[in-house]
């Protein structure tokens, strides 16, 4: 019965949304205040400015968090110390209730006076009157030069895709893309054990994950190992995954790319995509893949690697800390490196990324004092990425509800921030020079130096940041320019809103079934067109429409 009731308490909302949303819903004006370059941009509001906005209490903090104590947080006393900036929570929320409330909010037009929205409800309000229209001016006005510094990491996608027929309604918070990439990762101790080399090409990588699997890499007299991880989620990038295989065939799985004649095409349904598929059914057919993976998460495939009990990983720069620190924890001679990706034939793999934006900050059009909005970024900017360490421990480090970067209402992250932060460190490292580190660089530095003294459990940032790690891979890819970027980064297209899910569904099984040979790859071309029967192409027309009108 609690059930339903709160089924109906949230379609009545709704309803409530839909009624008021013809009082929001009006054309797009300008905002009625100008902006005039700053003398100090980062001037100390006097006296302090009350600012509204809502506060989504992520995972991380959601145990210990409690709403009395959200307004003296670090962060908050330090928006108020430095800013003069007192921020008041509208609401707080987590999960889907978030999204709900927004909903409402800008339905009705009662949204704070800054908010981070994500971009199908900046798409929404991008067709009302209810936010400033000039956000790009006001951040070139009011950022500092670390800000921009940050900014610039990302490129021009991230302002395109908060861009709306020809305004920038938003700034973006943007995220590492790079940091999506796939690598291959290898238990170099047991190549040395095998005498085998680092894979260079397909063919290699499949004699090496045959040797894994034959030749008792683990030396305890049992058959009991197996050449490649991978979990059910294989088309999620991560850790146990499929994707950077894929792209080794050039095939690029629920991702938008060009074809030949310029138009955008998804990925998962290209001929491409019938290689990959053929070689993960033979690596499967002989037991080089648990028989069972389609029944594990990432976490339970991961176990595979704690136990020893495998030796390649398609998954991301962080799986040198999770799994394989666990390997290291109990088999303190392993060691798994990450590789670029190999090719199937004499063109180079492309690791796939996407554009990370983890939201879009928007002003009130009628807020008195929108600029606040970039001084708290540019605060976020000081604080986490300047050179300040007694600043940063008391922000990230010793914050209560630690990690504390979950409690700062505002912010957005270097795209290259971990890349130069290898880059960085390896220097230091060879140097012993650590002057210009920044505070998170320099944890990096001496952890990796607690490694080479012979702590394992430091191994982890060695695995990433190190010499060995997984950025000096990265930056082979940055140095050839080898990623390949999804080519779509709007807002969902109402097809998608509704039938997205479903191919996804649909794809993920027919993979599935292909790999453990219960499907034929020659049924390739049929599942295509069920695909677009189920509103493939349909969204593949919107989104080349949604292409021509950005060009």
């Amino acid at each position: 019965m609690r059930y339903s009731i709160k089924k109906w308490s949230i379609a009545i909302l709704m309803a409530v949304a839909t009624v008021l949303s013809g009082c929001a819903l009006e054309e797009a004006a300008e905002p009625d205040k100008s902006l005039e370059k700053p003398d100090d941009p980062m001037e100390k509001y006097k006296p302090p400015i009350d600012v509204s906005v809502d506060f989504t209490i992520g995972d991380p903090i959601a145990d210990g968090f409690k709403e009395e104590e959200w307004a003296n947080n670090a962060w908050n006393q330090y928006y108020r110390d430095e800013l003069g900036i007192n921020l008041n929570a509208k609401w707080f929320c987590k999960g889907e209730m978030c999204r709900q409330k927004k909903s409402i909010a800008i339905a009705s037009g009662d949204i704070p006076d800054i908010t981070g929205v994500s971009q199908e409800e900046l798409s929404t309000l991008s067709k009302t009157n209810l936010i400033r229209t000039d956000m790009k001016e006001l951040y070139d006005l009011y950022a500092s030069d670390l800000t921009k510094q940050i900014m610039n990491e990302a490129g021009d996608e991230p302002w395109e895709s908060a861009t709306f027929d020809g305004k920038v309604m938003a700034i973006p918070s943007v995220d590492s893309s790079i940091d999506v990439a796939s690598f291959l990762w290898v238990r170099q101790d047991w190549l040395d054990k095998l005498g085998l080399e680092v894979p260079k090409t397909m063919d290699e990588l499949y004699t090496v994950m045959k040797a894994f699997k034959e030749q008792d890499p683990d030396g305890n007299g049992k058959d009991d190992t197996y050449g490649l991880m991978l979990q059910k989620d294989f088309l999620v990038p991560g850790v146990a995954e499929s994707v950077g295989l894929m792209n080794g065939f050039h095939a690029y799985p629920r991702m938008w790319v060009e074809d030949e004649s310029g138009k955008l095409v998804y990925g998962s349904a290209q001929p491409e995509m019938k290689k990959a598929l053929t070689f993960l059914s033979k690596l499967y057919e002989e037991g080089m893949i648990e028989q069972d993976f389609g029944a594990k998460t990432s976490d339970k495939a991961a176990e595979l690697a704690a136990s020893g009990k495998v030796g390649v990983n398609f998954g991301a720069m962080w799986n040198g800390m999770f799994p394989f620190q666990q390997t290291k924890d109990n088999f303190p001679e392993s060691d798994w490196r990450a590789y670029t990706l190999v090719s199937a034939d004499n063109k180079p793999a492309r690791p796939q990324i996407e554009l990370r934006v983890t939201g879009y900050n928007v002003v009130k059009k009628d807020f008195d004092h929108p600029e606040a909005l970039v001084k708290l970024l540019n605060a976020w900017s000081e604080a986490y990425t300047g050179t300040d360490k007694a600043l940063y421990d008391k922000l990230i480090n010793e914050a209560k509800g630690a990690p504390g970067h979950h409690l700062a209402s505002f912010k957005t992250w270097p795209a290259k921030k971990n890349l130069n932060a290898h880059l960085n460190v390896t220097k230091a490292l060879e140097s012993k020079d650590t002057t210009g580190l920044t505070a998170e660089e320099l944890s990096y530095y001496e952890n990796i130096l607690k490694y080479q003294e012979g702590d394992n459990t430091m191994a982890q940032y060695e695995k990433v940041f190190g010499k060995t790690g997984s950025f000096s891979a990265m930056k082979e890819y940055e140095d050839k320019g080898l990623f390949m970027m999804d080519q779509f980064f709007g807002a969902s297209t109402d097809t998608m809103k509704s039938r997205m899910d479903t191919i996804k569904k649909k794809e993920l099984e027919y993979f599935t079934k292909v790999i453990m040979g219960s499907a034929s790859v020659n049924e390739f071309d049929q599942f295509t067109e069920e695909l677009n029967t189920l509103g493939l192409a349909d969204i593949t027309e919107e989104i080349n429409d949604w292409k021509e009108s950005n060009q």
